[in-house]
């Protein structure tokens, strides 16, 4: 009797040994403090300017800057698109590694930074790894950089502390090549803060710009002081002589020098003459 007691125990403690295991335990999410928010308005955030054409691979990490959302405070990177740009086309993808995944989300804003789009993590399509690629996060869209010059990546606040699975690479092969099905486990993933990430970017279509009117300024012409002289006395002359036709010509030759005060003369003339 004694016997089946101990083997009884024994078998409760090593099943429940075997439950414990297995058993997740999620650790609570704690919000970014306010007080780590970089800045007040989207404005401020500190923007990289992109190329026509560019890949990236970047963090978001402890190092990222923080701003706050609509959905709760994050890390973050911030991108301006070249001037240059006109149609834009985005690829985005956020690696699975070591068991963890950063739910992408990106907003696109215009010149005044007004929210004018927003994805989410449903448009994101799951590219399993290749002989050089992990498992990851997809999604492929187009921007207009004359209306949406700015946009933000950040890690969504909504799925931290959740997770999911995806099929083994193997499996999906083998259900592609019509194989009987390898005993491996379909990973699982709990998206979190932190996560690398990559972006590409491809101009489809340049933006001109019109170059700013230039204002030109009137060519000042000084005379010399024997030209001025000269014509001074020559109006005096012709209108002594009664000569107004030759005094009015005078006087066009001298404004076209840039001759001060040759319609004075003029009228003073005139005036000495009645």
């Amino acid at each position: 009797m004694n016997t089946k007691k101990l083997l009884l125990s024994l078998f409760v403690g090593l099943s429940l040994t075997a439950c414990s295991s297995t058993e997740i335990i999620q650790e609570p999410i704690v919000p970014i403090s306010s007080s780590e928010v970089c800045c007040s308005n989207f404005s401020q955030f500190p923007w990289i300017s992109l190329n026509t054409t560019e890949n990236i691979d970047f963090q978001l990490d402890s190092d990222s800057p923080v701003g706050h959302f609509s959905d709760g405070n994050s890390y973050f990177n911030a991108f301006k698109l070249s001037e240059r740009s006109g149609k834009v086309q985005l690829r985005l993808s956020s690696l699975m590694i070591n068991d963890s995944v950063v739910a992408p989300k990106l907003i696109a804003l215009d010149d005044q930074f007004k929210i004018i789009s927003t994805t989410n993590l449903e448009q994101f399509n799951i590219k399993t790894s290749g002989a050089f690629t992990r498992t990851q996060f997809q999604l492929n869209f187009n921007l207009d950089a004359t209306k949406t010059p700015y946009f933000i990546i950040y890690s969504s606040e909504a799925y931290l502390g959740q997770s999911i699975k995806v099929k083994h690479p193997a499996r999906i092969r083998a259900e592609e090549l019509g194989e009987a099905m390898p005993m491996v486990t379909d990973p699982t993933y709990t998206y979190k803060r932190f996560g690398k990430l990559t972006l590409s970017v491809k101009t489809l279509s340049l933006q001109a710009h019109k170059a700013p009117k230039q204002q030109t300024t009137p060519l000042t012409v000084s005379a010399q002081p024997e030209t001025q002289s000269f014509y001074h006395n020559a109006i005096i002359e012709a209108v002594k002589t009664n000569d107004i036709t030759k005094a009015l010509a005078l006087l066009e030759e001298a404004k076209a020098l840039g001759i001060k005060d040759a319609k004075t003369v003029f009228v003073n003339a005139l005036e000495s003459k009645k």
